[in-house]
C-alpha cells in the first residue's frame, strides 16, 4: 500500500469532519429555531437539511433523591421567573416550539462534598428538561480532584461544538470563545449544569448569553464573587433525621428504618447527615436482609473512633468527610475480595472516568467478570453510573480507593496496573487512528501490534476519540509524569487523525510537547521528529506561522540525522506549506520538488500525487496556471476515484477553479459534475457545496441564470444547516444575481 506524507492528513480530512457537524442556525433578526433559508427571491426548489439535536447531557437522574423539597421549590420559583414559563418578570416569545428570552439566572448551589449538591441540581434539571428546548449542557469543572481544575477555554470549545460550531470556526483564545458562547446562546432557552467549580474566575466565561437560561453551580466554596454576575445562593446542608430515615427506607424498602428510628438518628449523626456517606454505610444491608440497622451503626460507631483523624487521607479537610472516610471504609471491608481489588484499582486510573472495557483492561480482566465487579461497586454506592453507561468515582470515593490502593497494592501491581491502563488506551487509540487515516505512515512500535481493525467505521472510530480525549490526555501527562516516554510519544502519534479532523488544538499543542519532552528524554531523534512535525502542523493552524516554519526545518534536521526517507518528505512538504500560507508561493515550489523527488526515490506513488496537488496550488497561487494544470493532471491520475474519491474531488475541484478563472465554463462544469458526484459520495456534504457555488458560477458564465440560482440555493441551505460562515457569501451571490 503506498504511504503517503504524515502533513497532508489534515488537508485530506478537515473539510471532510466539517461536512458531518452538524449545528443549529440564527439569524440577526429574530431567534429562529431550525433550519434558516434567508434570501432575497426563490426560484427553484429549497432543499433544508434538518437542524441538529438539541444536547441533553446530563449525567443519570439519582435513583434515591430524597428530602430537597424546600431546595426544589427555590429552584422551580427561579426557574418559572427568569424562564418567562410563569408569573415573574421573564418574557416569552417565538412559539410552542420554544425559542425564548428572558432574565435567565445563575444559581449556586454550594455545601460540603457529598452534602447531594450535583444530585439536586440533575435532578431539578431533569425534571425542567422539557422547559428546555436548546438542551442542557454539563461539566464537571474539576475543582475538587487531583485532575483539575478544568480549563474554561477547554469547556467552551467542548460547548461550542455540541451547539453546531464548525471547530475550525471556535476562536483559540479564552476571552474570543466566551463571546462566541454567549453569541451562540443569545436568544435560546437552555439548562447549564456546571459541577464541581472552584472560583468565580472559572465560571465566569461559562455563562451564556441573555435569555431565559438556567446555570446551576455546585461547590464546596461560597463563591462569592458570582453575586457581581447576579447569581443567586442556595446552600445545602446535611439530611436530617426525617431525611436521612427516608433515604434509608427508599435503600432498604423493608422497613427497617420505621422499625429502628434511634439507629436511623445514630446514624445520620455518625455520617454527618451526608448521603454520600448514608449510602455507602447502608447498601450493603440490601444483601443482608436479616442484620438490624443498629448492629451496621454499632460497628460503624467502633470503626470511626479507631480512625485517625483521615491519616490514610491527607488530601481531604478535616470535618464531615471524617465520616465518608468511616463510612466509605465500611462499604469497603463488606465487599468481596475481588469488588474490594476493583475498587483500589479504579482510584489509580487517569482521567475522570472510563468505560466497563477499559475498567477490565485496568483490571486484567476479562470484559463479562469486571462487569460483575462494577456491578456490586454500583450497588454498594462506591461507584456512579452516568450517560452512555460511563463510570465514575466521586472525588472522596476516588480518593479513598487511592489510598486504600497505597495501602494494600504493592507498587509492582501498582505500577502494572498503569502499564495495563495506558497499554490499553494505546493500542486502541492507534488502531482507531488507522481506521480514520488508512494511508498515513506511522513510526509507533504499537501500529505493529494492531491486529485488524477494533472500530468497524470512521464514524465509529472518531466518536471513540473524541469522547474519550479528556482521558487520552491525561493519560498522555500520566505517561510523561511517570517516566512512561515511549508510550507519551505513543499516545501523541495515535492522538493525530482526531487533532486534525476535530482541531482540538490547545490539547494537540499541548499533548505534543509532552511528546517531544518525552522523546527529547530518550534521545530519540526519530521521536523527536514525529512530535515536532505534528506539533509544526498545530502551530500553523493557530496561525503561529514564524513559529511553525522553525518547527518544520527542525523536523526536517531530525529526520535527516536519522536517515528517514519519509518523514523528510513530510518535514518538506510542510516546509512548503508554511511558504504557501505566509503568502510565499514561489519560496515553497523547491521544498515541493525536493519532497517529490523523495517519493519518487522510495516509489511512492500517492506521495507524488499528494506533492504533485501542492504543487499545482503553489502554481495556482502564484498565477502560473499553465503549470497549475499540469500538476493538477498528474495528481489526478494518482487519485482514482475507486482508492481516494476524496483526494480527488478536492483536486478536481482545484482544477475547475483556475478553468473558471479562465472564464471556460464549459471546462469547469465537467470537472464540477464528477467532483460534485464523488464529495456527495463520501459524505462530503460541506465539500460538496462548496462544488455547487462553483458549478453555479460556470452556469452564470453560461447564461444558464435559472441553473446558477438552483444551484447557489442548494448550497445555501447546506451552509446554513451547517453554521458555516460560507453562507453570507452565497446568499450575497444569489441576491447580486437577482438584481
Amino acid at each position: 500500500m503506498p504511504l503517503p506524507h504524515d502533513s497532508d492528513h489534515g488537508d485530506d480530512h478537515g473539510d471532510r469532519n466539517r461536512d458531518r457537524d452538524r449545528g443549529r442556525n440564527r439569524v440577526a433578526a429574530g431567534q429562529v429555531s431550525g433550519t434558516v433559508v434567508q434570501i432575497g427571491s426563490v426560484h427553484g426548489a429549497v432543499e433544508v437539511g434538518a437542524p441538529a439535536p438539541a444536547p441533553h447531557q446530563l449525567p443519570a437522574s439519582p435513583r434515591l433523591f430524597t428530602d430537597r423539597n424546600d431546595e426544589t421549590r427555590r429552584l422551580h420559583a427561579l426557574h418559572d421567573t427568569g424562564s418567562g414559563t410563569g408569573s415573574g418578570t421573564g418574557t416569552r416569545t417565538g412559539s410552542d416550539t420554544g425559542t425564548a428570552t428572558g432574565t435567565g439566572h445563575v444559581v449556586v448551589l454550594h455545601g460540603t462534598g457529598g452534602v447531594g449538591k450535583t444530585a439536586l441540581a440533575t435532578h431539578f434539571l431533569s425534571t425542567v428538561a422539557d422547559t428546555l428546548p436548546d438542551g442542557v449542557l454539563h461539566c464537571d469543572l474539576l475543582g475538587f480532584s487531583g485532575d483539575g481544575p478544568a480549563d474554561p477555554g477547554d469547556v467552551l470549545d467542548r460547548f461550542l461544538r455540541d451547539l453546531g460550531t464548525a471547530p475550525e470556526h471556535i476562536p483559540h483564545d479564552l476571552a474570543g470563545r466566551a463571546a462566541a458562547f454567549r453569541s451562540c446562546t443569545h436568544g435560546r432557552r437552555i439548562g447549564l449544569l456546571l459541577d464541581n467549580a472552584v472560583s468565580a474566575a472559572q465560571v465566569r466565561p461559562l455563562l451564556p448569553g441573555d435569555g431565559g437560561h438556567l446555570v446551576l453551580v455546585t461547590t464546596r466554596l461560597h463563591l462569592s464573587g458570582l453575586r457581581l454576575d447576579g447569581a443567586e445562593f442556595l446552600e445545602l446542608g446535611p439530611l436530617d433525621g426525617s431525611g436521612s430515615a427516608e433515604l434509608v427506607e427508599r435503600i432498604l424498602s423493608d422497613g427497617r428504618a420505621r422499625a429502628e428510628p434511634d439507629a436511623v438518628s445514630r446514624l445520620t449523626d455518625l455520617c454527618g447527615g451526608l448521603p454520600l456517606a448514608v449510602c455507602a454505610a447502608v447498601s450493603g444491608l440490601t444483601v443482608r436482609r436479616h442484620q438490624p440497622l443498629s448492629r451496621l451503626v454499632d460497628r460503624l460507631s467502633r470503626a470511626r473512633h479507631r480512625l485517625s483523624a483521615l491519616s490514610a487521607l491527607g488530601a481531604l479537610s478535616a470535618g464531615p468527610e471524617m465520616s465518608v472516610e468511616a463510612a466509605l471504609t465500611d462499604s469497603y471491608r463488606w465487599l468481596g475480595p475481588g469488588a474490594q481489588r476493583m475498587y483500589r484499582l479504579l482510584g489509580l486510573a487517569p482521567g475522570r472516568d472510563l468505560t466497563p472495557e477499559a475498567a477490565a483492561a485496568l483490571a486484567g480482566l476479562p470484559l463479562e467478570e469486571a462487569e460483575e465487579l462494577l456491578t456490586e461497586l454500583l450497588t454498594a454506592s462506591l461507584l456512579e453510573e452516568g450517560a452512555g453507561g460511563r463510570l465514575r468515582q466521586h472525588d472522596l470515593t476516588r480518593l479513598h480507593a487511592r489510598a486504600r490502593a497505597e495501602a494494600d497494592e504493592s507498587e509492582g501491581e501498582r505500577e502494572q496496573t498503569l502499564d495495563r491502563i495506558l497499554e490499553h488506551y494505546l493500542v486502541t487509540a492507534a488502531s482507531a487512528d488507522r481506521v480514520l487515516n488508512p494511508h498515513r505512515w506511522t513510526l509507533g512500535p504499537v501500529y505493529d501490534r494492531l491486529d485488524g481493525p477494533a472500530f468497524p467505521s470512521h464514524d465509529q472510530a472518531l466518536s471513540w476519540l473524541e469522547e474519550e480525549l479528556p482521558v487520552l490526555r491525561a493519560c498522555v501527562r500520566t505517561a510523561h509524569d511517570t517516566g512512561r516516554h515511549r508510550t507519551c510519544w505513543q499516545l501523541c502519534e495515535a492522538l493525530r487523525s482526531l487533532f486534525t479532523l476535530r482541531k482540538h488544538f490547545e490539547a494537540w499543542a499541548e499533548t505534543h510537547l509532552l511528546g517531544d519532552a518525552s522523546a527529547r528524554t530518550l534521545d530519540h531523534n526519530a521521536a523527536q521528529g514525529r512530535m515536532a512535525l505534528a506539533l509544526a502542523a498545530a502551530q500553523r493552524s493557530l496561525g503561529d506561522l514564524e513559529t511553525a516554519h522553525s518547527t518544520y526545518l527542525r523536523s526536517l534536521d531530525l529526520w535527516q540525522r536519522t536517515d528517514h526517507e519519509l518523514g523528510i518528505a513530510s518535514s518538506l512538504e510542510g516546509c512548503g506549506m508554511s511558504e504557501v500560507v505566509r503568502g510565499r508561493p514561489v519560496s515553497a515550489v523547491p521544498y515541493f520538488r525536493r519532497a517529490y523527488d523523495v517519493y519518487e526515490r522510495i516509489g511512492d506513488a500517492r506521495g507524488r500525487a499528494l506533492i504533485s496537488r501542492r504543487l499545482g496550488r503553489a502554481f495556482r497561487d502564484a498565477g502560473r496556471h499553465g503549470l497549475a494544470l499540469a500538476h493538477f493532471s498528474r495528481a489526478l491520475d494518482g487519485f482514482p476515484a475507486e482508492y481516494d474519491a476524496y483526494q480527488r474531488a478536492r483536486t478536481l475541484g482545484e482544477t475547475a477553479a483556475i478553468h473558471l478563472a479562465r472564464a471556460d465554463h464549459r471546462a469547469a462544469r465537467v470537472l464540477l459534475e464528477e467532483a460534485f458526484a464523488l464529495a456527495e459520495s463520501v459524505g462530503a456534504i460541506v465539500a460538496a457545496a462548496g462544488h455547487l457555488v462553483m458549478r453555479a458560477e460556470a452556469a452564470q458564465l453560461a447564461g444558464h441564470l435559472d441553473d446558477a440560482r438552483d444551484d447557489l440555493t442548494r448550497a445555501l441551505s447546506t451552509y446554513t444547516a451547517h453554521g458555516d460562515p460560507a453562507a453570507q457569501r452565497t446568499r450575497q451571490l444569489l441576491e447580486d444575481l437577482d438584481s
